[in-house]
């Protein structure tokens, strides 16, 4: 069994200055701007805009989705009951376009069973830290730093992402 440690002063400032993007990725946008798109085509065409508050609220809910809730979880990180623990890289795969999968072992020496997105190939082997921020139980948020370089190497980008918020 692994053990875990509180991040220090290092690692939080790495986490603060991580660049966030949301869960969503540009397909999903498209989809809701596609379901938007015909409604206000209407409302203009008829010039009936009885409608227009529901395009409000839709506008100001993909606002808080997209923009608010990645900022917001910025506060997690400035909780002190962060931990993390010392692992090494299972397997690493490319997935994709432009990133990889990566599975790491968990507090137990066992693999997570979960395939992490990461943005460079990792070998076999190599030690990254595990950034538990969530806590133990939510294994899908852990952020992976390289514990050399101490650069994040988590990426939440699929391959539907043009643009980084």
């Amino acid at each position: 069994m692994k053990k875990t440690r509180k991040i220090n002063k290092e690692e939080r400032e790495i986490l603060m200055n991580m660049q966030l993007r949301s869960k969503f990725s540009l397909l999903v946008l498209f989809y809701i701007f596609g379901l938007i798109l015909p409604l206000l085509t209407c409302m203009v065409i008829t010039g009936n805009f009885k409608y227009i508050y529901f395009l409000i609220i839709l506008g100001f809910l993909l606002f808080v989705i997209m923009y608010l809730i990645p900022k917001l979880e910025k506060n997690n990180y400035l909780s002190d009951d962060i931990k993390c623990f010392t692992s090494e890289v299972v397997s690493s795969n490319v997935s994709d376009i432009y990133y990889y999968t990566c599975e790491v072992n968990g507090l137990d020496s066992v693999f997570i069973d979960y395939k992490y997105p990461v943005n460079t190939k990792l070998k076999k082997g190599t030690e990254v830290i595990v950034v538990m921020v969530q806590g133990k139980e939510k294994f899908k948020d852990y952020i992976i730093l390289d514990k050399e370089t101490k650069k994040v190497l988590s990426d939440y980008r699929t391959r539907f992402d043009l643009i980084d918020c």
